[in-house]
């Protein structure tokens, strides 16, 4: 009974999504609802767009969070087959390969993102990301530092600003545990 109200609330609030405007990528307002409850609106909304890039993307973070791997994975598979170019689509399939302990399937990943994308200093923070866990701070220290240079010389990834920080933080920690060594 209950799942019966919540899907005929669910329907509802989608209807007035539709009507006022708010699109699909926005379905999961500000990343306040449970992951449990944005699988299901994520679901709910590619059954009536199944092409709707951003939100199979959501839907694979979603499912990422839950430790539902495999759907994950699919999901990451599904968009980069509609969008093969697509960071996100790159970025949360090497974060996956990562959580199951996949560091050479993350790498070949995050290195086709970086052929799609060689000034954007986003993967530059992910690929040094990768290395690290792959027990590979020298490296990844490199990378780090190319990203950086990347940022300082090529302002057209704005989104890529809070990344800064990332890559000068990312680099402070590998130095602190040289340091400590």
């Amino acid at each position: 009974m209950k799942s019966q109200l919540f899907a005929s609330l669910l329907g509802s609030w989608l209807m007035i999504a539709c009507i006022v405007g708010i699109g699909p990528a926005q379905a999961h307002v500000g990343d306040h609802m449970p992951d449990s409850v944005a699988e299901m609106e994520y679901r709910i909304l590619l059954e009536f767009k199944p092409n709707e890039f951003a939100t199979r993307i959501k839907l694979a973070m979603v499912l990422m969070n839950q430790n539902k791997l495999a759907e994950a994975e699919i999901e990451f598979n599904l968009a980069l087959a509609k969008s093969p170019r697509n960071l996100s689509a790159h970025f949360g399939l090497s974060q996956l390969k990562l959580k199951q302990k996949k560091t050479a399937a993350a790498l070949e990943i995050i290195k086709k993102a970086l052929e799609i994308a060689p000034e954007n200093p986003t993967v530059y923070l992910n690929y040094g990301r990768i290395l690290e866990a792959d027990n590979l701070p020298e490296k990844a220290s490199q990378i780090y530092k190319i990203g950086l240079k990347k940022w300082d010389i090529n302002h057209k990834y704005p989104e890529a600003a809070e990344d800064r920080q990332q890559l000068y933080q990312a680099l402070r920690n590998i130095r602190n545990k040289q340091n400590q060594k």
